[in-house]
């Protein structure tokens, strides 16, 4: 009978041991390269488009103004006069629904004990463990008044892996065992955008004003990549290890398409601004390029604590071939948010939905809420908090420095926990421009 390293059945007896440990160190390496052939690598949540938003805990819907409300919401262009150039912008976005940092720093760089095990096994869902991760580069943007051009390039992704393989690593396995994960999945894209935003004023009164807007952006597709069908397992039997690992992916470089994002903006006496959005109302980037379906297959066929060789008794193979054009579409939310600015601080709550579960998108709600101080005029210090959604709790804060018209932006967030040690990821962002 032969083991993984941490099986349960694992046994001290002597001078055995050794020999044991050489075993078990080869049928491990084939379990890894079976669950290698099943690891995700993904690029996952879309992020707010500037360090402001991602200082404030993504509370802009009402917030934003000038250039920031093309992508926030294009309605509050109408409560913009002036003029302001994007020099540049890029915010990252990267987390984890299972492991925290006090975790990493609790079991980094030492031998795992069983108690060690169990609770990162206990860390895992059962629905796997997912990685999501994502990012906004703005290359250049002109806001007038209720006009603004930007151009940006997003990527979103998330990937899912079986918290099996993780129990088969962890304890291994044990005679009369089957272990399957086939609860694995993936998708991911990269998209550049150029998109023209105005927002028009449609009432004013006693109770303040009321805007309508909209972005209409030309897409162009970058990269994408799905996985179409994943599975594996691992059999033991009393006298060798048997296992199968199949993943089929479809990748595209290069497509095009359109999107459109609607808003609406209040803005009422004494500072209150409610907003609400509509992202992607309408968008899809339809993919024809070098489009290319490659599968992975790994099988190891009763191995045995006899066999030396790994490359004869484990056989990969990948084959590649032209596939058809398909369609993705960019994920759609809506968005209300609230904001008062009183002209020395201001404070924002944005609540999210999302349509569906993918990248850049969640069915959970999410509330992310804000403030901004001016204690100098020129010195912007920020504070955020969200709740909810698929990364659940997160902290965020940031500066902003205005020398002059030359703006600078800078911000970091913690995703998954209020505590930097109970964060499961970790955001951020810089942004400048001239405002004017």
């Amino acid at each position: 009978m032969s083991t993984f390293p941490g099986s349960r059945s694992r046994r001290d007896h002597g001078h055995r041991d050794d020999r044991r440990h050489r075993d078990t160190h080869r049928t491990t390496r084939a379990a890894l390269a079976i669950a290698a052939a099943l690891t995700l690598l993904a690029a996952g949540q879309t992020v707010a488009a500037d360090a402001r938003a991602v200082a404030m805990g993504g509370a802009h819907t009402a917030a934003a103004r000038g250039l920031a409300a093309a992508a926030a919401n294009p309605a509050c262009l109408a409560f913009s006069p002036g003029f302001a150039i994007g020099l540049a912008s890029a915010t990252v976005d990267v987390h984890n629904n299972s492991f925290s940092l006090a975790r990493y720093n609790d079991v980094s760089g030492r031998t795992l004990t069983e108690t060690d095990k169990q609770r990162l096994l206990a860390d895992i869902p059962a629905a796997g463990f997912r990685l999501d991760a994502g990012a906004d580069a703005g290359a250049f943007g002109l806001q007038r008044g209720r006009f603004a051009l930007t151009t940006r390039a997003v990527a979103a992704g998330c990937g899912s892996l079986d918290r099996d393989v993780f129990d088969l690593v962890l304890f291994g396995n044990h005679p009369g065992q089957t272990v399957d994960f086939d609860d694995t999945w993936g998708e991911g894209y990269a998209v550049g955008r150029v998109s023209l935003s105005y927002g028009q004023p449609v009432w004013t009164g006693a109770a303040g004003r009321v805007a309508v807007g909209l972005t209409a952006s030309y897409l162009h597709g970058l990269y994408a990549v799905r996985v179409e069908q994943a599975y594996g397992h691992v059999t033991t039997d009393a006298t060798a290890i048997s296992g199968e690992a199949f993943l089929a992916a479809v990748t595209a470089e290069g497509g095009d398409g359109y999107g459109l994002d609607l808003g609406a903006a209040w803005q009422a006496p004494g500072g209150w601004t409610v907003g609400l959005v509509l992202d992607n109302a309408v968008a899809q980037v339809n993919w024809r390029g070098k489009i290319e379906r490659t599968e992975y297959r790994v099988t190891a066929a009763a191995l045995t604590v006899l066999d030396d060789d790994l490359s004869e008794a484990v056989v990969d193979a990948d084959t590649t071939f032209a596939a058809a054009a398909f369609t993705t579409a960019l994920p759609r939310t809506v968005r209300l948010g609230v904001a008062r600015d009183n002209g020395r601080w201001s404070a924002a709550a944005d609540l999210v939905q999302g349509f569906a579960d993918g990248p850049g998108t969640s069915t959970t709600p999410r509330l992310n809420l804000g403030a901004q101080w001016r204690p100098l005029g020129w010195l912007l210090p920020r504070a955020g908090l969200s709740l909810g959604g698929a990364v659940g709790g997160g902290a965020a804060g940031g500066l902003g420095w205005r020398l002059g018209c030359w703006q600078i932006d800078v911000a970091v967030a913690y995703r998954g926990g209020l505590r930097g040690t109970d964060a499961r990821g970790i955001g951020g962002g810089i942004t400048t421009a001239l405002v004017f």
